[in-house]
């Protein structure tokens, strides 16, 4: 019997294009179960799906070009946001009712008014998202399988950009994780909660083609269902607080107007059902639960808690990639005349760079903001030409502002427009503190083939790969232009329509 392709062994665009059409898959059949009203469990699976599928896209981004473009994948996310509500409302609901034995008599007034409006929300939150998510869903999954088919086999293999990724998650999770300052931080704990959805659907497609990755998917389930929890509790205190709030007010009223109408045996039975009392008692249980998850999550996952998950991740990084090792950065730079036309439909990020004081090791700030947010970065690289390693991990944007001020001096700013060509995607840097516009392209390999598409070519001066003018911690010190040489079409390995080899 002839074995198995793994996936890691194709290239990046196929076993993206094979695994977006199984997330596809999932969730059109769940879809399909929606019209069952008794599947409690078909709405929950398509939002699954859904998220499954806008992350891979996200994951992958830079290698699928307009396939995983900011309107796509907002597509995707308002599928999913859609049913929040009654998500949030579902789960409150099923925590409420597992209080009502503890809870007073009296206390029960405030929870059953609570879980009336809860069931409204829910009702009305599914209700409106049923009416055109499966139209809605058809659209968006038919413009990505048809840009998936579009997409050219060739660039690096998966294996490689898979281990890439599963080193930068990693990244992106531990700090998430140090960022958490106390049981009351619901912004930093729900960011790390979604850096651990991100990170387990990224292990999970080849959770059956490398060993290890079958442990982390677990232990990764085992932290969402903790921050989840976390969250749902965090969202729930939110809601008394705000339940109160609307309560002491129509109270308020109700009782002046009784009071009015000279009716004081309304106003004493009015007295004795006060919803307040039940929330209230919610509220002390949901903090105490709140206590409890936190500690639990301190114990098993901060400060040193996760670093054996840490550790392990990393060695399936080292042993998945084919080259393991630092990542390598491989890209050619072009001098440009001006910006192409081109970038009119491209997708736009607005970057910040600047490098902190040193005299062997440069590190590197950069602060990015485009249409997943704003993003912030520490980058070392080392070497020059071609080939350079890079080291690089997400930080937090109070690290960032705190070592920003020492960067004075030091800084560039530019937009980066990012043009997709095939199975390569070209960078326009357009630099916005001097007259300056260079096009990157990165490769897989030293001796990848580059070829400069017809909408490039004619604004092309000359190749600046590792000319130390170029460089971008140059251009940040010296805040003159390199004078640029004459200009002149570019010959050889760079003409129009020709292959240009590596030197």
């Amino acid at each position: 019997m002839a074995r198995r392709e793994r996936l890691l062994d194709r290239a990046t665009s196929d076993a993206v294009r094979r695994v977006a059409a199984g997330r596809i898959v999932e969730a059109t059949v769940a879809l399909e179960r929606l019209k069952d009203r008794r599947d409690r469990e078909a709405l929950h699976d398509f939002r699954v799906a859904v998220r499954r599928l806008r992350s891979l896209l996200r994951a992958y981004r830079r290698w699928l070009g307009r396939t995983a473009a900011t309107k796509v994948r907002r597509r995707l996310r308002d599928l999913g946001s859609a049913t929040n509500a009654g998500r949030d409302a579902e789960v409150q609901l099923a925590w409420l009712e597992a209080q009502r034995s503890a809870l007073a008599r009296g206390e029960r007034t405030g929870l059953n008014w609570l879980m009336r409006n809860l069931r409204a929300t829910r009702r009305e939150s599914y209700t409106g998202a049923r009416r055109h998510m499966r139209e809605d869903f058809a659209r968006v999954s038919d413009m990505i399988e048809k840009r998936l088919a579009e997409l050219d086999e060739t660039g690096p293999p998966f294996r490689e950009t898979f281990a890439l990724l599963l080193r930068q998650h990693s990244a992106e999770l531990e700090a998430r994780l140090t960022a958490i300052r106390g049981p009351e931080d619901e912004e930093n704990a729900h960011e790390a909660r979604i850096s651990a959805k991100r990170l387990r659907y990224l292990l999970e497609p080849v959770r059956t083609d490398a060993a290890g990755v079958r442990p982390l998917v677990a232990h990764l389930k085992d932290l969402q269902d903790l921050l989840g929890s976390l969250h749902d509790m965090h969202v729930l205190e939110t809601g008394l607080l705000v339940a109160l709030e609307a309560i002491a007010t129509s109270k308020a009223h109700h009782l002046r107007s009784l009071a009015l109408a000279g009716d004081p045996a309304a106003v004493h039975r009015e007295h004795r059902r006060d919803e307040r009392l039940g929330l209230v008692a919610l509220a002390a249980r949901a903090r105490t639960e709140r206590d409890r998850l936190f500690a639990s999550l301190t114990r098993r996952w901060l400060h040193d808690g996760g670093r054996d998950f840490f550790r392990e991740a990393a060695e399936v990084a080292e042993t998945v990639g084919r080259e393991p090792g630092v990542p390598v950065e491989r890209e050619r730079k072009f001098l440009l005349r001006r910006l192409p036309d081109a970038v009119r439909a491209a997708e736009v990020q607005e970057i910040d760079q600047g490098w902190l004081p040193g005299e062997r090791l440069r590190e590197r700030l950069r602060r990015t903001r485009d249409g997943d947010g704003e993003h912030f970065y520490r980058t070392v690289k080392l070497g020059t030409g071609l080939e350079r390693i890079e080291l690089e991990e997400e930080t937090t944007a109070h690290l960032f502002a705190a070592l920003w001020e020492h960067t004075e001096g030091c800084r560039v700013t530019k937009r980066r427009y990012r043009i997709p060509d095939g199975a390569a995607i070209w960078e326009i840097d357009e630099f916005r503190d001097r007259e300056l516009v260079l096009a990157e392209i990165e490769l897989p390999r030293a001796d990848t083939e580059v070829r400069i598409p017809d909408w490039l070519e004619p604004l092309v001066v000359r190749e600046v790969t590792g000319e130390p003018a170029y460089l971008n911690l140059t251009l940040a010190s010296n805040p003159g232009l390199p004078k640029p040489r004459r200009a002149r079409r570019p010959g050889g390995r760079a003409r129009r329509g020709a292959m240009a080899r590596s030197p």
